[in-house]
């Protein structure tokens, strides 16, 4: 073998440790707040930033320093779960390219904003726990995750208990698209009788226009929610354009999945399991050109129901009162606002109910509510309602519907009429005439079982979902494990 020469050999040398150090990056094991904050003012693409064992108090966790495309900067604890923040911790992502891993928010409570806030782009939050992480008073208001930047991933993560006012987790209106909730576990949110509680509230582009052309494109998929009742009303609040809410489990949680404001939404393929407690709802929409189908919905106070849209262009009589776009407190535009869109070109298909109490199918819930101070008016249009099958073990009316009042002042208008084919109705009642072309309806077979209605949907469980260190210690009897860390000292 010839050796180079000792030039050479330098260059050689040092070019392998500029690339062996660019590859790889540097890390820093912190192990006190200061250590922590040096490290987050040197750190950057391709760095690992540790931190230690135990009990982390009133650290405010702000990343200002990212990293690139393929080489994040990430933010890790030594031994997962194990770092816990309390007191008024809380984190904050200002930079791009920045992964957090294995954090634990046990027992603390901030003033206002999120405990954890995406405030750029490409950050992903993964293996991390929020846990009664409440203030004093509930009316004190606050996220436990707020999403307000692009391309940002929560992925399986763990929420416990919050019990205070402002959902668990929310996008933001304005420059927050293509974020996405993936693999998480929402367990045991408690029920307080106060609207603005959801599971996972998503504004964006269409909130105040239906037909606007651009949207949030926030994906919810892939999550168990088990008891977990916020508000009581609404789970997950679709309010924007262009999101998808796909294979998701619900279990004995109060409320429903609503497309609630927004178009071109895609509910597919989530399982809705009521066990027969009372509040348990399961699909609803509003809006234009929203698919859902593929969902299975069992034992709860209502299936689907396809509401009735808000009539704003002019006021029906002297008692309307129209409802402005507000945001903040601030009025963001002239005119009245429609709180719930029209529907028109909803596809609903290959969608099974079972055990309902209420109705399988409602279209045109809602209609002329509060009427006349409401104009809801405009009953679902242009819609195609296909394959869907509906079981009745206990009888009962099934599909019903809403028949136009054609008396002034509402002989105005006039409706493109849905199509309804393939429907199944199993052991129950057709109470809507609109829809006798389209519906099957035939007995409950003598050897039926709900577990036969749902071969084909994926049940989602606690092990399924969520860090696996929380997997892990729960299935030891050791989470939250607040006792050992406690006993190890604070930083």
């Amino acid at each position: 073998m010839i050796n180079p020469p000792s030039a050479f050999r330098l260059i050689l040398g040092l070019l392998v440790i500029a690339t062996s150090s660019s590859v790889f990056g540097r890390e820093f094991a912190v192990r006190t707040t200061a250590e922590l904050v040096a490290a987050l003012e040197s750190a950057g693409s391709g760095d690992v930033v540790t931190l230690a064992k135990g009990n982390w108090t009133d650290v405010d966790l702000e990343i200002n320093r990212g990293g690139s495309l393929g080489r994040p900067l990430e933010i890790r604890a030594e031994v997962p779960g194990e770092t816990i923040l309390n007191g008024a911790s809380k984190l904050s992502i200002k930079a791009p390219f920045v992964t957090v891993d294995g954090l634990f928010f046990y027992g603390g409570a901030i003033k206002k904003g999120a405990v954890i806030e995406f405030k750029s782009h490409h950050g992903i939050i993964r293996n991390t726990a929020i846990v009664d992480y409440n203030p004093s008073r509930f009316e004190t208001g606050y996220y436990w995750v707020f999403f307000s930047g692009d391309d940002n991933l929560l992925d399986r993560c763990y929420f416990k208990g919050k019990n205070n006012l402002s959902p668990l987790i929310g996008n933001a209106i304005d420059d927050s698209r293509r974020n996405t909730v993936r693999s998480c576990f929402f367990k045991a949110i408690p029920y307080v009788e106060a609207n603005g509680r959801e599971g996972i509230r998503v504004w964006g582009a269409g909130k105040f226009d239906a037909t606007a052309e651009n949207g949030a494109y926030f994906t919810i998929e892939g999550n168990l929610f088990d008891h977990a009742d916020g508000e009581g009303t609404e789970i997950i609040s679709l309010k924007s354009n262009h999101n998808r809410v796909l294979n998701n489990t619900v279990i004995a949680t109060l409320g429903c999945i609503n497309i609630r404001q927004g178009s071109s939404n895609l509910v597919e393929g989530n399982v809705i399991l009521g066990q027969g407690r009372a509040g348990t709802q399961g699909l609803r929409m509003s809006g234009l050109n929203n698919i859902v189908q593929g969902n299975y919905v069992s034992n709860c106070d209502f299936g689907i129901r396809v509401s009735s849209g808000e009539y704003v262009t002019s006021a029906l009589t002297p008692a309307y009162a129209p409802k402005q776009k507000i945001v903040k407190g601030q009025i963001i535009a002239e005119g009245p606002m429609a709180t719930y869109p029209q529907v028109k070109n909803l596809t609903l298909s290959n969608n099974v109910t079972v055990g309902i109490k209420g109705a399988d199918l409602e279209v045109g819930f809602s209609y002329k509510r509060r009427w006349p101070e409401e104009q809801m008016v405009l009953i679902p249009e242009m819609s195609l309602f296909q394959n869907n099958r509906f079981v009745r073990p206990r009888g009962g009316d099934s599909v019903i519907g809403t028949i136009p009042d054609t008396q002034p002042p509402l002989d105005q208008f006039s409706f493109e009429p849905n199509r309804y084919e393939g429907n199944e109705l199993v052991g129950g009642e057709n109470a809507f005439a609109l829809a006798t072309d389209g519906l099957k309806t035939e007995p409950l077979p003598v050897d039926w079982t709900e577990a036969g209605e749902r071969k084909g949907f994926r049940v989602l469980r606690p092990n399924d979902v969520g860090p696996a260190w929380v997997v892990a210690r729960r299935d030891a009897g050791r989470f939250p494990m607040e006792a050992e860390l406690r006993a190890k000292g604070e930083n």
